[in-house]
């Protein structure tokens, strides 16, 4: 009998492959970080773990199921997948407590003046200066584009900082943690009441520079801007633009445009900003949670249960 194919495109934790290997016995797990198993197993592969190679789906001809080892979704796959009939999966739901951390890192980071702490650190200089630009979270409106998984984890801590939360999201309803919540084409009413703003949306075609001038502008005049998810979905000049202007008085920027970030690009060196380079949910990644949801949906899809993390293939998420 023969034994279906899952090529595996992202690194098991030690320990794991022979562990799937005992449990899955219907299974032939291949190691398709290899380029020669790759070659060799790809035309009979059934389920992918990890990024596809996109040059070469056309002979994955078995291919049903790509369970994608992170949670955003690369926007070239859900056409390929929506023609093909094929299962996309991915790891959403997994990262919202940790990333909601670094957000808020960021946020409180910024809105102390800490970064300008640490460089007069390093300075040796004792400048308590630095305090009459300082501002407390509590009483203020946090704004956060998105409200899915990792927006609600950023409210659930904005709520205990003291902070009114608003948000937009694409199916308007009564959402825990936020005060109130705008559909998307009513954005800059949500913006016009946020004192900060944190960005938690996925990277579509709807979302894609959808924070230009006009958008930053609607802030109120000297928010902090953070953004977790991606960078496209702000426009870079618009955003340097508000820096500029000191409509946004810092930025806390774990994604980019371009990543990694140019060495020349000017984020490195603006005293406003906060670079992290897109390790956010890193925590989540070099843990066992993305493994036991891939073995859950194993199981699931051995016994003809619906599987955790299924992307729509028409939104992208």
């Amino acid at each position: 009998m023969r034994k279906d194919v899952v090529l595996l495109l992202a690194p098991l934790p030690e320990g794991v492959l022979a562990r799937f290997e005992a449990e899955f016995l219907h299974l032939r797990f291949v190691d398709g970080l290899d380029p020669v198993l790759l070659d060799q197993n790809l035309a009979e592969t059934d389920i992918i773990f990890g990024l596809p190679p996109f040059k070469r789906l056309d002979d994955a001809r078995q291919l049903s199921w790509v369970q994608l080892a992170s949670a955003g979704v690369p926007r070239r796959l859900c056409p390929i997948a929506k023609n093909r009939g094929m299962l996309v999966t991915n790891l959403s739901g997994l990262y919202g407590p940790t990333i909601a951390e670094h957000a808020l890192g960021m946020l409180t980071v910024l809105a102390r003046n800490m970064h300008v702490a640490f460089r007069n650190q390093s300075a040796r200089q004792w400048d308590r200066t630095v305090a009459k630009t300082m501002s407390d979270l509590h009483g203020k409106t946090l704004g956060i584009v998105g409200l899915g998984n990792i927006g609600l984890s950023i409210a659930r801590l904005a709520q205990a900082y003291g902070m009114r939360v608003v948000g937009c999201r694409r199916r308007p309803q009564v959402t825990p943690y936020v005060d109130c919540v705008y559909p998307l084409d009513h954005l800059r009413e949500m913006l016009a009441e946020a004192d900060h703003l944190a960005v938690a949306a996925p990277l579509t075609p709807a979302t894609e520079g959808m924070l230009g001038p006009a958008e930053f502008g609607a802030l109120r005049p000297g928010a902090i801007y953070v953004n977790v998810s991606r960078g496209l979905i702000a426009q870079e000049a618009a955003l340097c633009a508000a820096l500029d202007s000191g409509q946004v008085s810092a930025a806390g920027l774990d994604v980019f445009a371009v990543e990694p970030l140019p060495a020349d690009h000017r984020f490195w060196t603006d005293p406003r900003v906060l670079v992290t380079p897109h390790y956010s949910g890193e925590t989540v990644n070099q843990g066992l949670l993305p493994i036991e949801r891939f073995a859950r949906n194993l199981r699931a899809r051995l016994e003809n249960r619906p599987l955790e993390g299924v992307v729509d293939l028409e939104w992208g998420y």
